[in-house]
């Protein structure tokens, strides 16, 4: 009896491969992270492309804090353009010089206002 329970005590433990290193808990957790950057950098492109030409406030908004994300070159904050890149391993000024000048390609210029000589003498 005493036997029995030194031979069960002294046993090796079987682990599967699974059970040692673990369910991957952490690495589907940064994968949901990497997840989350990529939405991120899609919104981002998305909204540049969706509301260009927007007239509305709230669309022209979303436009322009599009833009304000991707010209900002600091790395203070974890989801900045910067560190998103790098974190997907993309380069963060290629990718903003790219995304850049696509947005300076559809810009149109701004129209000037041409003034007949009629209506300037009718001011007078």
């Amino acid at each position: 009896m005493y036997d029995d329970f030194l031979a069960r005590i002294l046993e090796p433990d079987i682990f599967l491969a699974s059970q040692f290193y673990g369910s991957g808990g952490l690495s589907r957790q940064l994968e949901g992270e990497k997840r989350l950057m990529i939405a991120i950098l899609k919104d981002a492109v998305e909204c540049l492309e969706k509301y260009r030409d927007a007239r509305d406030g709230s669309a022209r908004i979303n436009y322009q804090n599009a833009i304000e994300w991707v010209e900002d070159t600091s790395t203070d904050w974890l989801f900045s353009f910067n560190n998103i890149c790098d974190l997907l391993g993309f380069d963060p000024a290629y990718l903003r010089e790219t995304l850049l000048k696509r947005e300076n390609r559809y810009s149109k210029p701004a129209r000037q206002t041409v003034l007949s000589f009629a209506a300037m003498a009718g001011n007078q």
